[in-house]
């Protein structure tokens, strides 16, 4: 409970996004979207940042941070759950010309429902039920929010022993109706460093490491990945979690 409610009552941390972006600007650094960067075939520049937002909570908190991207001229790629997806934000994010995609939860879910216990490894007939259902969320999610190139796993951490991340490994995407998997491509991309933010109070970023000493060094190619409800504050991160204790809301609509 203290650590949910001091993020609550802890000040908004936009400005320090801003002011990574700014300094990786200074350091000479291209800034592009996550998809963008593997569809296109990488980039020619020396030094990049490739960003990519998990929305896993607070799907308001996405467009505060996108309007630090769009005021600098950047753009990101973005992944929401079904239970984030809100359609007013998933079309205001695409209207400005950001990309989105799907943060699928397929197997994790489905073990749930199985009662797969602690420590067990979902057998192969679920995991081929998880990518008949991926197949059919891909295509729901497209429906309702519009065309998608890419999807990417959600880790869900109250079942760490299951990877959602299994479904695509080794799969051709283009057979469940995307282009590629985010994670996937990122792994055998060659990335000097994948920078994960982290859900504390005071911030931060995974493993400590510091974004500045990483582009002092001008390190590239930089995945940064983050969690807009990790840089926001208020009340509203309070509600979000109530909500989603007594509305999960995080079936697919099938």
């Amino acid at each position: 409970m203290r650590p949910r409610l001091s993020r609550t009552l802890s000040r908004a941390r936009w400005g320090e996004y801003e002011e990574l972006l700014r300094t990786a600007f200074g350091r000479g650094y291209a800034i592009v979207p996550l998809e963008d960067w593997v569809a296109e075939g990488r980039t020619s520049a020396d030094r990049v940042l490739i960003l990519r937002h998990d929305v896993d909570q607070q799907p308001r908190a996405a467009l505060c941070m996108a309007a630090i991207e769009e005021e600098l001229g950047v753009s990101s790629t973005w992944y929401f759950r079904w239970r984030t997806a809100h359609p007013g934000v998933v079309s205001k994010l695409r209207a400005r010309g950001f990309g989105v995609g799907l943060h699928y939860e397929t197997l994790t879910r489905l073990a749930r429902k199985r009662g797969v216990e602690a420590g067990q490894e979902p057998d192969p007939a679920l995991v081929e039920e998880a990518r008949a259902v991926l197949r059919k969320e891909i295509e729901a999610f497209a429906s309702r929010h519009g065309p998608i190139r890419s999807v990417c796993p959600h880790g869900d951490s109250s079942m760490p022993w299951v990877s959602n991340a299994s479904l695509l490994r080794d799969q051709d995407a283009t057979d469940y109706g995307v282009s590629f998997d985010g994670n996937e491509a990122m792994r055998g991309a060659r990335l000097a460093h994948w920078l994960t933010d982290r859900a504390l109070a005071e911030g931060g970023w995974k493993d400590r490491v510091k974004p500045t000493a990483l582009l002092a060094d001008t390190v590239s190619p930089i995945l940064c990945l983050t969690h807009p409800n990790n840089w926001s504050s208020g009340p509203s991160l309070w509600t979000d979690r109530v909500l989603r204790s007594v509305r999960p809301n995080d079936e697919p609509p099938l």
